[in-house]
């Protein structure tokens, strides 16, 4: 970018922003002193299961509205119209499911990683797949995290990239190794606000300095990007009412319903009331997150229609225009743009500090312990919290490898979702929902999902076009003339003729649908190879009023249990079963 172009930071700015980290650390260092001092796994990675529901709704939000989301969704606003708005129509059944039959369920366990589920329902091998998976997507969408602010950031006001992201990552491992979940929780809360601060700051300026809220409405009008709703049932459209309202109802189960990082705050309430109650105060924050992340898209498009500001950029990138706009519209005012920055890696901070202690938790739990029985409770929790800065580290290294992706992040961050996240919830879809369903099947269905689901992320990349440099969204359409109608007529037809068939179409299924998909695909390979290799009986439901589960003798894999056991069925709790061959 040319440097006379360049936005840059006055004093209070860099105060702000260096508040914001300090402020991080402070909360940390906060509980590594006081309470029990983190000395316990329970502390460290449950919160002594004592939080409220308020403080982890807004972790709930903090850990899902990422930087990615922050950036992400006005680009794709700004450059696709409103139509990415639908998704909040999943916000609906994307949280009722979770907070009446995922939330119920791994409460009543009394289980510290969603994937000790999956080893009471199946068997330890599946816990060790689920969690692996697991681990797997949250170290990719980690770097995508961190990398996104960097370097936007860097882009447009020439801050030194890598230092950037250093000072990120190592500020959140340092507070989420020293804290615990209780820090990471309150850091988060602190955050949320910042992020809404920011985000309403650069709308407000935005709409003055482009001529009123008037003035936004009729550029945006005549410039197409109020979206009606599109009911095109075809699949491989990237958005419609569909993809978005259905195909995100999964990617919300995935990440609202069996993500560790989720599961992991509603496990760490007081009492399953508070966790179900937290899922639903969760539901208006997120649609006024929305509301924000589009409404600011559209004030950027009022703002900037018909220019192209690629060449002052040295981009293309629809995402750093996002943060040229802010830095456009704040300019001159000192102190808005280091709190939008401070905006943009608290969400940052707050989805990787999530990643950060879920990881340690699912890595503790379910990779270790169950090999080292007999650890102490100090050698577990220091080796918790050296876990904790292990993955710090490791995301640092992930940041490295994001620039070499090519969509948007918004695009990135959803299509990892749902290409790992989607398998992940058919695995406990198939073990809630369907009695006959045995370990041999939950093991192949999750293989085949996750196989189905990068043979399809793969190809997409593979035959990716890349076309020609796109346009500069324009203020007005046009009224065309006859000619013009009938050459945009031919040109429509020859694309119609042009569209991908076959395998080429199969790959250009909207990414939105990954989660579904692929789901999908476990549960019905999962229940084919069930019924193939011999279905399980299941002779025992966990009783949804246990404080924890009943001790079990492993046979041959399987779990048995009592008769007297057997006999505190409650029929209104999903499979939390054990099984016994046939």
């Amino acid at each position: 970018m040319d440097p006379s172009d360049q936005k840059h930071f006055t004093v209070v700015d860099y105060v702000i922003f260096a508040v914001l980290l300090a402020a991080s650390m402070a909360i940390g260092l906060y509980y590594a002193l006081s309470g029990g001092r983190q000395r316990t796994t329970q502390e460290f990675l449950m919160a002594d299961r004592s939080m409220g529901c308020l403080p982890v709704s807004l972790s709930l939000i903090a850990s899902f509205q990422s930087a990615v989301a922050i950036i992400g969704v006005p680009a794709e606003i700004y450059t696709h119209g409103t139509q990415y708005w639908f998704i909040g129509c999943a916000y609906i059944l994307g949280l009722f499911i979770p907070a009446h039959v995922f939330i119920p369920v791994l409460y009543r366990l009394r289980i510290s990683s969603a994937y000790q589920y999956l080893e009471l329902r199946f068997s330890k091998t599946v816990r060790i797949c689920g969690t692996l998976t697991f681990i797997f997507q949250m170290v990719i969408y980690m770097g995508v995290c961190v990398y996104t602010p960097a370097f936007a950031l860097n882009t447009v006001t020439g801050f030194e990239l890598w230092g950037t992201v250093l000072a990120t990552g190592l500020v959140c491992t340092l507070y989420t190794t020293l804290g615990g979940l209780k820090a990471v929780i309150w850091t988060d809360v602190f955050q949320t606000v910042v992020m809404f601060a920011g985000q309403l700051a650069v709308i407000v300026v935005g709409v003055l300095r482009t001529g009123g809220v008037s003035e936004v409405w009729r550029k945006v009008w005549e410039g197409n990007r109020i979206a009606g709703l599109d009911l095109n049932p075809d699949p491989t459209e990237r958005h419609t009412f569909w993809t978005l309202g259905v195909g995100g109802i999964f990617l919300m189960l995935s990440l609202y319903g069996v993500n560790q990082a989720q599961v992991q705050r509603y496990l760490s309430s007081r009492t399953e009331k508070e966790a179900v109650r937290s899922c639903y105060m969760v539901f208006p924050s997120l649609q006024l997150a929305l509301a924000l992340s589009c409404v600011m898209g559209l004030v950027m498009f009022a703002r900037y229609c018909g220019e192209d500001h690629s060449d002052k950029l040295g981009s293309s990138s629809r995402d750093a225009m996002v943060i040229y706009f802010v830095m456009d519209m704040l300019q001159g005012l000192p102190g808005l743009p280091g709190l939008f920055v401070a905006c943009l890696f608290s969400a940052a901070l707050s989805t990787i500090s999530s990643a950060f202690n879920s990881l340690a938790t699912v890595t503790m739990e379910d990779l270790i312990k169950p090999h080292f029985p007999a650890m102490t409770e100090a050698r577990a929790t220091l080796l918790s919290k050296a876990l904790a800065m292990s993955y710090g580290l490791l995301c640092l290294a992930m940041a490295y490898l994001t620039h070499l992706m090519g969509d948007s992040v918004l695009q990135v961050a959803l299509k990892i979702f749902g290409m790992v996240g989607g398998p992940i919830l058919g695995l406990f879809c198939l073990g809630m929902f369907f009695p006959w369903a045995n370990s041999i099947g939950a093991v192949a269905g999750l293989g085949a999902g996750l196989t189905v689901s990068f043979w399809i992320g793969v190809g997409s990349i593979v035959t990716r076009t890349s076309g020609v440099k796109p346009l500069p969204p324009d203020c007005r359409v046009a009224l065309l003339s006859n000619d013009t109608t009938a050459a945009i007529q031919t040109a429509l037809s020859d694309v119609a003729l042009s569209r991908p068939s076959g395998l080429k179409r199969f790959y250009s299924l909207s990414y939105m649908w990954y989660s579904g998909f692929n789901c999908f695909t476990v549960i019905l390979v999962g229940l084919i190879i069930s019924f193939m290799t011999g279905r399980k009986v299941l002779t025992h439901v966990l009783s949804p009023q246990r404080s924890s589960p009943p001790h079990h003798k492993e046979s041959n894999g399987q779990v048995g249990t009592s008769q007297e056991e057997t006999e505190s069925f409650l029929p209104e709790a999903p499979f939390v079963e054990y099984e016994t061959a046939v």
